[in-house]
């Protein structure tokens, strides 16, 4: 962990929505945002994975944008989502591996499955708020399963169904 983190910039609240560059996509818009765990790790590509780590000085360019739309077919008081990155190229899904889910980035468009409805339900998460700063996102095909960080710099993303400090299930989302 380092010394020194610089701070974190501040977190989104759901009315930042109408500040974000959009672009329409049938009757919604793609989303483009920061996101960052509590403990101050930045989501970056290494190796075709996704991991988090302390992003400083030039490595912050490594930082990914979230891209996101609302998934409409899905609860939508549970908040659904569908996460993508690289411009929306690359999606977040979550497949079951044995006995438990795993996460797994999919090189599928993020405005195809906007448009897939109730077929996009492994791309989809339910988005909720904590102390009205922090989000998390649990997975709608794995109720119970949330997107999460390890407590150790640079390790992939994953799911947990145990959230501590050991798999951080709280982050900051921010209009980029």
């Amino acid at each position: 962990m380092c010394d020194s983190v610089t701070p974190a910039p501040q977190a989104s609240t759901e009315n930042d929505q109408s500040r974000v560059r959009a672009t329409p996509v049938g009757q919604g818009k793609i989303f483009k945002y920061r996101i960052w765990d509590v403990t101050q790790k930045f989501l970056y590509l290494h190796n075709s994975e996704l991991v988090a780590g302390y992003l400083q000085g030039s490595n912050a360019a490594l930082e990914e944008k979230i891209y996101w739309v609302p998934n409409r077919a899905a609860d939508r008081m549970k908040f659904p989502v569908i996460l993508g990155i690289q411009e929306g190229t690359r999606c977040l899904s979550t497949v079951l591996t044995g006995a438990s889910p795993t996460l797994q980035l999919e090189d599928t468009n993020i405005t195809t499955l906007y448009k897939d409805g109730e077929n996009a339900t492994r791309f989809t998460f339910f988005r909720s708020y904590k102390d009205q700063v922090w989000t998390s996102f649990e997975s709608a095909a794995h109720p119970g399963w949330f997107l999460c960080t390890s407590s150790q710099s640079n390790e992939p993303i994953s799911l947990t169904q145990h959230p501590g400090p050991s798999h951080i299930v709280d982050f900051y989302f921010q209009p980029s």
